[in-house]
């Protein structure tokens, strides 16, 4: 049986940091199935969803992750993963795109809402951008909608969400694609 372990390394942004880590995985024959990367305040994260070789343990995979890990200041952490076979549904995603003055409770009250209607949140995107007029609060929702879901009341209930908010709220269906 296949082992699955996630890879989580943070520290300060840097040059380097991803080749670094992918030499050590490449060595070690081990297959990145899934990863998230970005730079948050100027933290580097990655999240990395690893396929081990049978011949490669944890520890081993430790060992030389921490040698780099250490010369780039890297906080890194492990976790075993139980490989879950995708289901054959049918997917419908959606992005939220969220924009306005940036206040507490917004991702709360949102996420809030999207979780009692059974969307599930693949990804979540936020940030404060800089204008002429002020700051603004950016946040992208990647969400995968129930089959049965109204994407008309979603968007009635949102509105009404955005208006306690003081925010504005948009829903779009995603394209996608089969590779």
């Amino acid at each position: 049986m296949a082992n699955y372990i996630s890879l989580t390394a943070i520290g300060k942004d840097k040059p380097g940091i991803v080749s670094a880590i992918t030499k050590v995985l490449y060595e070690l024959k081990c297959n990145i199935e899934d990863s998230t990367m970005t730079i948050l305040h100027g933290q580097f994260a990655m999240i990395l969803i690893l396929k081990l070789p049978s011949a490669v343990t944890l520890k081993k995979l430790s060992s030389n992750i921490s040698k780099e890990a250490k010369k780039l200041s890297l906080s890194v952490s492990y976790s075993h993963v139980k490989y879950a076979k995708k289901k054959k549904e049918k997917i419908y995603p959606y992005v939220i795109s969220v924009y306005g003055a940036d206040k507490t409770g917004i991702v709360y009250n949102i996420s809030k809402y999207l979780a009692g209607k059974k969307i599930n949140i693949m990804d979540v995107q936020t940030t404060v951008t800089d204008s002429k007029l002020g700051k603004t609060y950016i946040m992208l929702i990647e969400a995968q909608f129930p089959e049965k879901l109204s994407v008309q009341n979603v968007s009635a209930d949102l509105a009404e969400i955005s208006k306690y908010l003081g925010v504005s709220i948009s829903v779009n269906r995603a394209e996608s694609s089969e590779i």
